[in-house]
């Protein structure tokens, strides 16, 4: 078979076979195909596009391109198993509310979470302002805590699709980013070689996402369903708002925070508002979870109930705390001391990948502690003193 048969194929709008995706992936992460020849083939993808077949199989050629996880221990004890992914944005830290939330109500969740890219910190960042707190674990130690309570969060595996790793690097260069198959395909390997059952993407729409218009993050939303459900994975997707930030918290320290915030009343505020946009978010998100593996005998408003229930009792924060575990803590006794600034954002621009907040530039290595919105309105106080931090969570 001839490389540079299938990269004229695909030229001239031709679909290709599972064995010649297969070939063309295997190929070039054995070092037998060059980056000229698949960064020529991805751009006459990024033109001609890829059927709901091709991207499937180009799919699950990425994701069987390194490690599997095997769920089957988890699946046999808990039952079915739960993933999420969002595609980003400001302030974005529904999965450290969600994935415990979901976990207290009976679904385990194994989640390998990514870093930040460009303006946005990622969930492994916002977990590691936690002082001491490990977040890349060896397989033994992810899968024990998984096992132990039913949920954890990690930084995704080196060998979890590498082809996409390397097929990316060539995609960032060679302006084929922005393909919505090969978008597609990268977001899904991985959730596909995490082997979850259930799988919910959360696709953002607005002037902070990745994709700006509804109706292309629903073509996102789409493709990516598409991939999942030929994977024989129950995936679902929901668009959500992107055109300002969620929450009030911006940083990574303080969107720890105002995760504890949603998930307990108990945690005092000290006169920082609560944004029930967010709340309600990663409701609907969590109930849209436990839908998706079986809870609530395929009930959502009996989903919602089971979440706002995890919630009121407290077992939504003692999840997230079990998730923190002590074992994964390099020290014992470090404290964090935040001074809260509150702000109001006016807007929110990106230029060239820097965030514009009140007219600061800041990159991503510096959006830990940057500002705590306390309204949409313009009425806002000064936190009246410092947050502290423990690496031990009350509940």
């Amino acid at each position: 078979m001839s490389f540079y048969e299938l990269i004229n194929k695909k030229k001239r709008g031709g679909e290709l076979s599972r064995e010649e995706i297969r070939f063309a992936v295997t190929g070039f992460i054995c070092g037998e195909i060059p980056d000229c020849q698949m960064s020529a083939f991805l751009m006459a993808v990024y033109f001609c596009g890829m059927t709901a077949d091709e991207t499937a199989e180009f799919t699950m050629a990425m994701a069987e391109s390194g490690e599997q996880i095997d769920l089957a221990g988890i699946r046999g004890k808990f039952g079915v198993t739960a993933d999420k992914h969002s595609t980003g944005g400001v302030g974005d830290k529904t999965t450290l509310a969600v994935v415990p939330i979901v976990a207290a109500c009976g679904v385990p969740v194994a989640k390998m979470s990514g870093r930040g890219l460009g303006h946005t910190g990622g969930t492994a960042d916002k977990l590691e302002a936690i002082p001491g707190l490990r977040m890349d674990l060896c397989g033994e130690e992810f899968m024990r805590i998984v096992e132990k309570h039913g949920a954890c969060i990690a930084t995704q595996s080196a060998n979890l699709a590498p082809a996409d790793k390397k097929i990316y690097a060539l995609r960032d260069i060679t302006a084929t980013v922005d393909s919505l198959p090969l978008i597609a395909a990268s977001v899904m390997s991985k959730k596909i070689a995490a082997g979850a059952d259930a799988i919910l993407l959360d696709v953002k729409a607005g002037s902070g996402a990745f994709m700006k218009t509804p109706e292309d993050a629903r073509a996102l939303a789409q493709a990516m369903v598409d991939i999942g459900m030929a994977c024989g994975r129950k995936t679902a997707a929901l668009i959500t708002n992107m055109y300002a930030p969620l929450g009030y918290a911006i940083g990574n320290s303080l969107e720890i925070i105002e995760v504890m915030h949603i998930l307990s009343e108990k945690i005092p505020v000290d006169a920082l508002p609560v944004s029930q946009n967010l709340i309600t978010l990663c409701e609907e998100l969590s109930a849209a979870m436990l839908l998706i593996a079986g809870k609530g005998d395929g009930c959502l408003e009996q989903c919602r109930r089971m979440v706002k229930n995890a919630i009121a009792s407290g077992a939504a924060l003692k999840k997230l705390a079990d998730i923190i575990d002590n074992e994964r803590l390099i020290e014992h006794d470090t404290e964090m001391e935040i001074e809260i600034r509150a702000g109001m954002i006016y807007a929110i621009e990106l230029i060239k990948d820097e965030l514009l907040i009140q007219g600061v530039e800041m990159s991503s290595a510096q959006i830990d502690n940057v500002l705590w919105r306390a309204s949409k309105t313009g009425d806002f106080k000064q936190s009246a003193k410092p947050y502290h931090l423990t690496k031990t969570i009350d509940y």
